[in-house]
């Protein structure tokens, strides 16, 4: 970030939002000032502000205004300062969005910023199953189903890919990974997505701390599949024998 013109911005919109006095002959009694920009000004450089907010703090801070602007102000100029002096400059790790793939990020981001988180998570659910799908070209078969047939160790069938994340050329890191990106992508849609389905929304709230947690598990998901190779019946493969030793 480019800080001085970040600070620029935050005091332009200080110097914006000042109350000056009207010209004498549009006083009214009940209204002698105004803001010294003009309602086109304001509303650009409130989008101004609300974008460093999103670029200094992963979760913008619920104050708006000035109380906002005077709030980054103070974490560009002193807050690593306060942080190193307490102890705090080592932050621990976080994830954004904008980190997450994009399959997740980009159906979840309009109901995250409204603040429904539900339906943050419903929609990336949704959209990760409708890119599996097409990707393997199946529709036939709900998403449990689907991820486990898709991560099978076993050779794929007519009609039935595989998705392969690395070859079995050693077979427990073979049987490991797709064991495990099955079991994943199950437990995801069982324990997160499916009771969204079952109670109602009072019953089933999900906390933003565990929305993000969920939008993390659910982007880890997409880039294995994503980088995952598909593997048809037709395909050279040679795997008859390496599949007794993955099996056992």
């Amino acid at each position: 970030m480019d800080i001085d013109w970040a600070l620029e911005q935050l005091r332009k919109y200080i110097h914006l939002k000042e109350r000056i006095a009207l010209p004498i002959h549009e006083v009214r009694q009940n209204k002698k000032t105004r803001a010294r920009g003009s309602a086109d000004e304001l509303r650009d450089i409130e989008h101004v502000v609300h974008a460093i907010a999103d670029a200094t703090y992963q979760e913008r801070p619920r104050m708006r205004g000035e109380d906002l602007v005077h709030l980054l102000i103070w974490e560009l100029t002193s807050g690593d300062t306060v942080r190193d002096k307490l102890g705090l400059s080592e932050p621990a790790p976080s994830i954004t969005g904008s980190q997450m793939h994009p399959w997740v990020w980009d159906a979840a981001r309009p109901h995250w910023v409204s603040g429904n988180h539900d339906a943050a998570v419903w929609a990336a659910a949704v959209n990760v199953n409708s890119r599996l799908q097409k990707k393997v070209d199946r529709r036939d078969i709900g998403e449990s189903k689907l991820l486990a047939e898709c991560f099978s160790i076993h050779p794929p069938e007519a009609g039935r890919p595989r998705l392969r994340l690395c070859d079995d050329t050693n077979p427990d890191l073979f049987r490991d990974v797709h064991r495990g990106a099955g079991s994943l992508g199950r437990g995801l849609y069982s324990a997160v997505r499916n009771p969204l389905n079952h109670v109602d929304l009072a019953e089933h709230q999900i906390g933003k701390p565990e929305a993000l947690e969920a939008l993390a598990g659910f982007s880890l998901l997409s880039r294995w599949i994503d980088r995952a190779s598909v593997e048809n019946k037709d395909d050279e493969h040679g795997a008859g024998e390496v599949e007794k030793s993955i099996q056992a």
